[in-house]
């Protein structure tokens, strides 16, 4: 039973870090942007596709993170009341529905809309669908910078679980994490922390 659970924690610990893949989307967005005109160039498909062809993936490691957390649970011999008695846990679990919210309304809605505006323009792109592609991907990069504030909060709460940091503590580390992540909004962070 002790070799299942190392095993689990394992593999939430590895699927939490997978789960880092709104920073690096940013970064790519970001470095887009750069680029500048023409949209719909090759450079701009190339972005594109990457960033729309890692929701099935997200959506594996949310369910795989899901699983696995709730099994380290129950073979600890823990109740699922857990999730409602330790903060730390609860808000692991209400992130972790946020960033599925959030990454179904990009897959389901978002995506198709940029998708049908790629399809339907010519080259090159009026200004009218240019200035609703950038509309609908600024608002796709809101929600990656979202989600990526919630990875992070979630693995800072995930090390609070069994022996919590003071609140005092926890609220500047989440500060710290909103700082990065607007940064991470804004710029290609070439410095990393810095």
């Amino acid at each position: 039973m002790t070799e299942l659970i190392s095993f689990l924690r394992v593999v939430h610990i590895i699927t939490a870090m997978l789960m880092a893949w709104p920073f690096f989307a940013l970064v790519a967005v970001n470095q887009r942007v750069r680029l500048g005109p023409p949209l719909g160039d090759r450079a701009d498909t190339y972005v594109e596709n990457i960033v729309k062809n890692r929701t099935i993936p997200c959506f594996v490691f949310q369910g795989t993170v899901l699983i696995s957390g709730l099994l380290l649970m129950n073979l600890r011999g823990q109740s699922f009341s857990l999730l409602v008695t330790n903060p730390a846990l609860g808000l692991k679990f209400l992130l972790l529905f946020l960033m599925a919210g959030l990454l179904s309304y990009v897959h389901i809605s978002l995506q198709p809309r940029i998708d049908a505006l790629f399809a339907e323009a010519g080259n090159p792109i009026d200004a009218e669908r240019a200035s609703q592609i950038g509309s609908l991907r600024a608002r796709r990069k809101k929600m990656a910078s979202v989600c990526m504030f919630a990875a992070f909060t979630s693995a800072m709460l995930g090390m609070q679980v069994w022996l919590p940091f003071p609140l005092w503590l926890s609220v500047v580390l989440a500060i710290a994490i909103g700082l990065f992540t607007w940064r991470a909004y804004k710029s290609e962070t070439p410095y990393g922390w810095a």
